[in-house]
């Protein structure tokens, strides 16, 4: 299976997709290099995803450098005490200046291109039961726009190859419950309505309350990253 990504591509430059965060750059060893966007290549990204003025307001303001500075230390301090962790988060070795490599992946959104409506199902749970894994380790999903930031790596196990919008914090991602903040997502709005009344369903029975209290542990960090 070819292992690429599916967003952006520009040859000349070697840069194979971007973010609300970062662009991506082929290193050409089975591996991609992500350097952090400027705030206004950020909001320029975001516009891009919805048809023009429609554009969510709340993504378009969010400040996407720092969270993703501060999602990068603690996913460092994370994998110090947890090395087993590392491949679902794409195998990340960090530069300097919020840059880091990571394992060469498949994007979702490419993914459910090809996939039946059976097979997509299965990756929403796959999706689902990676949030859930990621809860014991005190990492929490922010934004839930699994199209463009979870993946598929060589072995075909559901990766998070974007990190930048994670949470620390058991009370930012129990509001984020109680308001299925899942529903405002990008990658939800894509769906067709089908899948879209399969995620709200298993959304809805896997991520509540009670689960995130019975499975939330600290993340090993000095202090809380909440977005």
């Amino acid at each position: 299976m070819s292992i690429i990504y599916d967003v952006w591509y520009d040859e000349s430059m070697d840069i194979i997709a971007r973010g609300a965060q970062y662009k991506v750059i082929d290193t050409h060893d089975g591996r991609v290099r992500k350097v952090l966007l400027t705030p206004a290549e950020s909001r320029e990204v975001v516009a891009g995803w919805y048809a023009e003025g429609e554009a969510d307001a709340e993504e378009l303001a969010v400040d996407y450098r720092q969270p993703a500075l501060k999602a990068v230390q603690v996913v460092a301090d994370l994998l110090r005490v947890h090395p087993k962790l590392a491949a679902s988060l794409g195998n990340p070795v960090f530069e300097a200046e919020g840059t880091y490599t990571q394992d060469k992946a498949r994007v979702l959104r490419g993914v459910f291109a090809e996939m039946s409506e059976a097979e997509s199902r299965r990756l929403i749970d796959d999706c689902i039961e990676l949030i859930l894994r990621h809860w014991q380790y005190g990492l929490g999903e922010c934004v839930f726009n699994f199209s463009v930031n979870n993946g598929l790596d060589e072995q075909g196990r559901m990766v998070l190859l974007d990190f930048g919008e994670i949470t620390t914090s058991r009370d930012d991602v129990k509001r984020r419950i109680q308001s299925e903040r899942w529903l405002r997502s990008f990658s939800y709005k894509q769906l067709p309505q089908s899948l879209q009344a399969y995620y709200r369903e298993r959304m809805r029975e896997r991520l509540t309350v009670a689960e995130l209290h019975r499975t939330w542990r600290q993340a090993p960090t000095s202090g809380k990253l909440a977005i």
